[in-house]
């Protein structure tokens, strides 16, 4: 018999509130079925414990979670018979549609050799930091709570599902790719790939806000890149491909950096490989979130053990997450035909599936 001693609590300036009578769910996912287990409420200092038994495929996933405010919030998978503590202690926080100041402490621009149709791919990855203790929800379906802009002339645009946030988390509406998602307070990371075609160089990035480190990646070797406080740093390299690298940090709304690449004919497909960008992401996300206590070691403490930071977020989250709230919504549910059942269980299914797939791929790359 297994067991999860955890509570819920609420993050706020002064520290953590306990949640009490929340409802919390246990779920099960696994390769032969997946459903919610079971499911309690927290006592009046915010505790619950649930017991279970593991059966079944011996790779299924157990966790824990709850619905607040409309967001949902879960642990990480219980690995352990008895999980406790920080692990099976989930952190709520109130929801908002803002205003609140997210910002960019990092943003990340990769740029690969041409394809075969002479296009150029294109990595974008963005630090996004919500240092409050308020999640930012959307004021409306059609209201992003985080916009960017990519150059007009980008096409086959997608948004890079190997992190934590789920296809349709983003979309594109023009020359705007907006963010539809809730941003919890923490660090969150959005990475999207499109490709741009030979008249969109030399290429002008403007800094839209406020930027706490800009990188850019560059594959081909004779690229120019010029910018302000921009300096090239050690080229880093990935399964044999090299790529310079420029750094800057600390600009301004009023700064535009240059790229510029020389007009070749590419005959093998080349691909934008996120290990390089993302492995350079981890260690720079812990930097920016030391640097940023040491310089406000007042606001850090304020918000110390509520903050969450995932500098190498998995897709497994982001399908725990879809599916935490899927479980949460039918639970909530009244009345339910045969028709809202059917839809719920192949919804779930599929999300089943793509979970055991993509914690199949961790496992495989750990």
């Amino acid at each position: 018999m297994r067991r999860v001693e955890g509570r819920v609590a609420r993050g706020t300036r002064k520290g953590v509130d306990p949640v009490a009578n929340q409802w919390v769910i246990l779920h099960r996912v696994g390769s032969d079925r997946a459903a919610p287990l079971d499911s309690t409420r927290t006592s009046a200092s915010g505790q619950f414990s649930i017991r279970y038994k593991t059966s079944g495929d011996t790779g299924a996933v157990y966790f824990v979670s709850t619905t607040y405010g409309g967001v949902a919030y879960f642990t990480s998978p219980l690995r352990a018979p008895v999980v406790r503590g920080d692990d099976a202690t989930l952190t709520v926080f109130d929801t908002t549609s803002g205003p609140v100041a997210i910002k960019l402490g990092g943003r990340h621009v990769i740029v690969g050799l041409p394809q075969a149709n002479g296009n150029r791919p294109i990595g974008e990855v963005y630090d996004l930091e919500n240092d409050t203790t308020v999640t930012l929800i959307a004021r409306d379906s059609l209201s992003p709570v985080w916009s960017a802009h990519v150059p007009p002339s980008a096409v086959g645009f997608q948004l890079n599902t190997s992190g934590d946030l789920a296809a349709g988390a983003i979309s594109r509406r023009g020359t705007t790719v907006g963010l539809y998602v809730p941003l919890s307070p923490g660090i969150r990371q959005l990475a999207f790939t499109y490709e741009l075609p030979p008249t969109a160089f030399p290429l002008a990035i403007p800094v839209e806000r406020p930027t706490g480190v800009f990188e850019i990646l560059v594959q081909e070797p004779t690229a120019r890149v010029e910018g302000p406080l921009l300096r090239e740093m050690a080229p880093v390299s990935t399964d044999g491909r090299v790529f310079r690298r420029f750094l800057a940090q600390d600009l301004t709304t009023s700064s535009v950096l240059r790229i510029d690449v020389a007009s070749l004919a590419g005959t093998d497909r080349e691909r934008v490989f996120f290990g390089v960008g993302i492995a350079l992401l981890a260690a720079m996300t812990i930097a920016l979130v030391f640097a940023a206590r040491r310089a406000n070691p007042r606001r850090a403490n304020a918000v110390a053990g509520l903050t969450s930071v995932s500098p190498t977020p998995s897709r497994s989250r982001a399908l725990l997450r879809e599916i935490a709230m899927l479980d949460a919504d039918f639970e909530r549910r009244v009345n339910v035909d045969a028709a809202a059942r059917a839809a719920y269980d192949s919804t779930r299914a599929s999300l089943k599936a793509a979970l055991v797939e993509a914690l199949a791929a961790e496992r495989r790359s750990a």
